[in-house]
């Protein structure tokens, strides 16, 4: 297997990483970039989740049905 360094612009860290999953390679990072982007993605996808569940558009749990998934 061969071992690269890449730079890449914050924004683009997601899709790199599930690319590289993808292909079956494995992502060795220094971490803070890559938790700090996937807090911000969780972050996002709430809020995307949030609108549309006020639009009606999507149903959510009840907390039981959420307690018994963990």
């Amino acid at each position: 297997m061969t071992t690269l360094t890449i730079e890449i612009p914050d924004k683009s860290t997601k899709t790199i990483i599930e690319l590289i999953s993808q292909l079956g390679g494995k992502v060795v990072t220094d971490g803070i970039e890559v938790k700090k982007q996937q807090v911000l993605d969780d972050i996002e996808e709430a809020v995307v989740f949030i609108k549309d569940y006020k639009a009606g558009k999507v149903k959510a749990q009840d907390i039981n049905q959420l307690l018994d998934e963990l």
